[in-house]
């Protein structure tokens, strides 16, 4: 592997992780809202408070962890690195397609047109990030197999629909 997509190997690797525990973080002020909300309201129905901030939240916790576990197997130089990184970075691009969308649904006037554009942006650029995960120096390195993408397509479809839960 040409030494200029080892450092990019190393930089995504670094972004995952900031990636990972930065979703983490707010993962952890949501749910910190939910339960100071059932705090000040002590006659709120507390089990579907707890189950919505579950349903909203699994997934990105689930992803994070991948997104954490991923980065520090691709700079160990292991095919599950790149397997997970793969299915991370489609990941990403389907939860802020999902939650654009449903921000969107739920109050249309949240998003204005520049924010839908720098949210296009975002997805293309965390494509194109999956684009490259998928170039030719990478699929020598970790030779993915028929295994390794049926994982990938099983990983992305289970976590979306856990998503929709």
């Amino acid at each position: 592997m040409k030494h200029n997509w080892r450092v990019f190997e190393l930089i995504l690797s670094g972004i995952q992780i900031c990636c990972g525990f930065l979703i983490l973080f707010f993962v952890y002020i949501t749910c910190t809202e939910y339960y100071s909300f059932l705090w000040r309201n002590p006659l709120v129905d507390h089990q579907s408070i707890v189950q919505m901030a579950f349903r909203k939240n699994g997934t990105l916790v689930i992803v994070s962890l991948i997104a954490i576990s991923s980065a520090i197997l691709l700079i160990k130089n292991l095919s599950k690195g790149w397997v997970m990184s793969v299915t991370t970075w489609c990941m990403f691009t389907i939860i802020l397609i999902i939650n654009s969308y449903r921000l969107n649904q739920s109050n249309p006037n949240e998003l204005d047109l520049i924010s839908k554009f720098i949210l296009g942006i975002i997805a293309v650029a965390i494509t194109t990030i999956v684009v490259l995960l998928n170039n030719i120096e990478f699929k020598q390195k970790y030779n993915p197999t028929k295994k390794n993408w049926i994982a990938i397509a099983i990983s992305i479809a289970v976590l979306t629909a856990l998503k929709f839960l």
